[in-house]
């Protein structure tokens, strides 16, 4: 492909560290699903395993397998969905299940193979877990098997949209009650609820493992975050981005004024243009939406508008400034450094008028990734 993406291994080893410094090495279980948040999940794992991370999570039991395909050893944590069949798929592969739901268990009990698993309680996400009022129910019944469960968690619903977090404490404390219907009970089991965005406010939601993955990567989870941070701590944890995408010029055109660029003639040259050809557009995962925005890229270093609506393969941007001093082969920079001018997977995400998450998670896997 004419486009690719360069993963730097230093700055993501960096966050890891930075992480560590927060909660300690053996209690930090950094977040490779959805192809490690569009990273690249082969690539991620093997740049971050000279840190020799004791967990991993993933969401699915196939990303699970495919970690121990590329030769890690240590703790896997499925926290996503599953079904019935895969439960003697993640016993193979020694995974560790999220288990939040009556299916789920009575499978789960009846299974010959039985996977380690981590209680889920829906504290108020209403999505997975169990409701903490059964929490007594479900720990009298797991005793005959009370080795194999290995923790108890939840996941936190309103942390990064606010500076505010009277509902997260609010879901602190169901997990609490559901806490101790297994530590009364003799359950030798971690807790663990903590995100990033969690890990970095709210010091009481940190227990015994932190389930970090957005800011393994370089970002912060919101600005309401990172507002939320600073006001705690003054200072701001030093995230370096670790994703830069580039693509090359494939050809350069000169637009008459008047001239109509791209489709639904959504772009009327009011003077003449030259306008460059880059060969991504939605299919490699960069947002339609971002169409008749403020949107740009850089060449040499240099500001260049995306004109015209983003096609599935392409996208025209204006370098009639530059037309000069570039080519067909230059490369270009969609998010990433360029001499000095810097864009943000952030700022293509607001762009776009959706958030970094969903940007960088839509990559398209087949875009070649580069450890740098």
């Amino acid at each position: 492909m004419l486009t690719w993406i360069e993963l730097n291994a230093e700055n993501l080893r960096h966050n890891f560290q930075q992480f560590a410094k927060l909660m300690g090495h053996d209690k930090l279980a950094p977040v490779l699903k959805s192809n490690a948040y569009g990273h690249g999940i082969k690539e991620i794992y093997h740049a971050l395993s000279p840190e020799d991370p004791i967990w991993i999570s993933v969401n699915y039991v196939e990303e699970g397998a495919a970690l121990r395909g590329f030769g890690y050893k240590g703790r896997i944590l499925v926290v996503g969905p599953f079904i019935p069949d895969e439960i003697k798929k993640a016993h193979h592969h020694r995974l560790e299940m999220f288990l939040g739901h009556e299916e789920g268990l009575t499978s789960w009990i009846q299974s010959r193979e039985k996977p380690e698993i981590h209680i889920e309680f829906d504290t108020g996400m209403s999505r997975q877990g169990f409701r903490p009022s059964d929490a007594d129910k479900i720990a009298e019944r797991l005793l005959p098997q009370k080795n194999l469960v290995k923790g108890v968690c939840m996941h936190f619903a309103n942390v990064e949209d606010v500076t505010e977090h009277d509902y997260a404490k609010l879901q602190l404390k169901k997990f609490e009650d559901s806490k101790a219907a297994f530590t009364k009970r003799g359950y030798n089991s971690i807790s663990h609820s903590a995100s990033s965005a969690s890990v970095l406010i709210l010091d009481e939601s940190r227990f015994d493992l932190a389930r970090f993955g957005i800011a393994l990567y370089g970002f912060w989870p919101s600005q309401a975050t990172r507002l939320s941070y600073k006001q705690l701590y003054g200072d701001l944890i030093d995230l370096k981005p670790v994703l830069s995408w580039r693509t090359k010029i494939t050809s350069i055109n000169h637009v008459a004024q008047g001239q109509y660029v791209g489709y639904g003639c959504t772009f009327k040259a009011r003077h003449d243009m030259v306008i460059a050809v880059l060969p991504v557009g939605y299919y490699e995962g960069y947002p339609r939406m971002a169409s008749g925005s403020q949107a740009y890229v850089l060449i040499h270093g240099e500001r260049c508008p995306i004109v015209g609506r983003i096609c599935m393969n392409m996208m025209m941007v204006d370098v009639s400034d530059i037309a000069k001093k570039i080519a067909v082969g230059d490369v270009v920079t969609l998010i990433g450094k360029d001499v000095s001018e810097i864009i943000g997977a952030s700022d293509v995400a607001t762009w776009s008028q959706t958030i970094h998450y969903e940007l960088v998670t839509r990559l398209n896997p087949a875009i070649e990734r580069r450890l740098v």
